[in-house]
């Protein structure tokens, strides 16, 4: 007969051999998910290893562009020291100069780049998801909490906003800067757990370093600062530590600063006279509703949305865009105490958008797809939230409910993905969106100019100065076709048009010297 003690021992062993099996379990889970929706991601915008570089700035940074191609010093030089395209990102040049080295001038080795990095952030924001959750006090079992978690990243990894993003190879710094970003975010959140050990200087120190990374890729998270303090209040409970904000707040602002020397080498930016306070307000106002818009409904998009030039404050869309920013405001602020989470995605997501909303004007465009990539996380964060508590309310409605809204959303993101294919399906296709898009009209005359077919490209041009006759680069490419027809007089007259309009243009003097000494 065994002793008492051999006996406990014995109907001991099986509740050990049980808890070893569900840790076992939870690890398992514990990567599977995450790996789960990177995959799911990779499988979305596998398609993008079929595209082509196209003529909308991957010709300015790649084709045309040979400082680039390679990882040696002179490169490396010219990566940290170029505002290249009016940006400075020497970190997303040196992985681009590494595709050089490794695929040369295939696109698709950098579209695979460019998908795995999304990949990537898919895998990240599912932890930083879960992480917000888990200190929001959320209840139920781990695997529901995971499996919200998991639909959130989903919502924002294959949502079709995030094609242009991932498609396009020029936008490298898109997905690069927030792999970092996230990463700044993540470490800020275990530091905010491991509050008051010896870890937690040691986790600050790695979201300083990961957000010194994000902006040496692009200076998307200038306005991190307040994304952190928002979080302090929401979900972390902390009071705000301004402080401890100050190293971000200094490396933000010293960003910002290189971000607007880089931007003064655009001769797009619009001074205040030509787009005043008022124009500035409602265009950030519209912004921040089309946005939002576009996350709920994403259909026609378009590569291309086009600013007017001269914006009307006083017109319907930009006071209903004025009167809804600040009625959601409204709401959420009396809300607060019930939903608290709702006032925190809405301050985060101004806070991230702020910097591209039209405070500063550069470029033709009111709205861009790829200013949604960081800007609507906080979102598919309350994505996940309303999944977690659905789940626990309804369980059998959540998940069926869940899987049918992120199929169709891949199936958009997948249909997406071929706009990009090359420069004629992506300029056809904007101008299926807007018949009246005088960039796209110029690009693809650009685009069939390249192909041999100068009537058509003449005929695109055309079309671009009847909807814009001050688009000066429409008059440059015109003037090219004129030339190689040998009307040299047409052509001088189209050159000057330019200059007139862009006095800086280069181009356009250049190619006036040489249809003058050809007369």
């Amino acid at each position: 007969m065994a002793a008492p003690g051999q006996l406990q021992r014995r109907r001991g062993a099986p509740a050990l051999t049980d808890a070893a099996a569900l840790d076992r379990r939870r690890a398992i889970a514990g990567w599977m998910i995450p790996a789960g929706v990177a995959l799911v991601a990779v499988a979305c915008f596998l398609p993008t290893l079929r595209n082509d570089f196209v003529l909308w700035d991957d010709d300015l940074n790649f084709t045309d562009n040979p400082s680039y191609r390679g990882l040696s010093w002179r490169q490396l030089r010219w990566m940290f020291t170029t505002v290249h395209g009016g940006h400075y990102q020497p970190l997303s040049w040196v992985t681009l100069g590494l595709d050089y080295t490794l695929w040369g001038m295939n696109p698709a080795g950098y579209h695979l780049t460019s998908v795995l990095l999304h990949a990537a952030n898919a895998m990240l924001f599912y932890h930083v998801v879960l992480a917000l959750l888990r200190r929001a006090a959320v209840s139920g079992p781990a695997l529901v909490l995971e499996g919200a978690a998991a639909v959130g990243a989903l919502f924002f990894a294959i949502h079709p906003l995030r094609v242009e993003s991932v498609a396009w190879a020029s936008e490298r710094r898109d997905v690069l800067s927030s792999l970092f970003y996230l990463a700044t975010v993540l470490a800020y959140l275990r530091m905010a757990e491991e509050e008051g050990s010896g870890r937690a200087r040691r986790w600050y120190l790695v979201s300083l370093a990961c957000f010194v990374l994000s902006l040496l890729s692009q200076a998307w998270g200038i306005t991190l600062p307040v994304v952190l303090l928002a979080l302090d209040v929401f979900p972390l409970r902390r009071a705000p530590r301004l402080l401890e904000k100050a190293p971000y707040a200094a490396l933000a602002a010293g960003a910002a600063a290189l971000a607007f020397v880089a931007q003064q080498h655009q001769p797009a930016m619009r001074t205040l006279a030509q787009h005043g306070p008022l124009q500035r307000t409602a265009q950030a106002a519209y912004g921040l509703c089309f946005y939002l818009w576009k996350t709920v409904a994403p259909w026609h998009l378009s590569p291309a949305y086009l600013l007017e030039g001269r914006l009307d404050p006083t017109a319907p869309r930009y006071v209903l865009s004025l009167v809804a920013v600040a009625g959601i405001t409204a709401v959420l602020l009396l809300t607060r105490e019930r939903w608290p989470s709702g006032l925190v995605a809405w301050v985060c997501y101004a806070a991230i958008a702020s910097p591209v909303l039209g405070f500063v004007q550069t470029g033709p465009q009111i709205a861009a797809d790829r200013y949604t990539y960081l800007a609507c996380l906080p979102w598919a964060v309350l994505v996940a939230a309303a999944v977690h508590r659905t789940a626990l309310a309804h369980g059998r409605l959540a998940w069926p409910a869940s899987a049918a809204a992120l199929v169709a959303l891949g199936v958009l993101t997948i249909g997406q993905t071929s706009v990009w294919r090359d420069s004629f399906a992506l300029w056809e296709y904007t101008l299926r969106i807007d018949p009246t898009n005088y960039i796209a009209y110029t690009n693809r005359g650009v685009a069939r100019h390249a192909a041999g077919d100068l009537e058509a490209a003449f005929a695109d041009y055309d079309a671009a100065l009847r909807f814009n006759p001050g688009h000066a680069e429409a008059y440059n490419d015109r003037g090219i076709v004129r030339f190689a027809h040998a009307d040299v007089d047409g052509a001088i007259a189209d050159y000057s048009a330019a200059i007139r309009l862009r006095p800086e243009y280069a181009d356009a003097w250049e190619n006036r010297g040489i249809a003058r000494e050809a007369k």
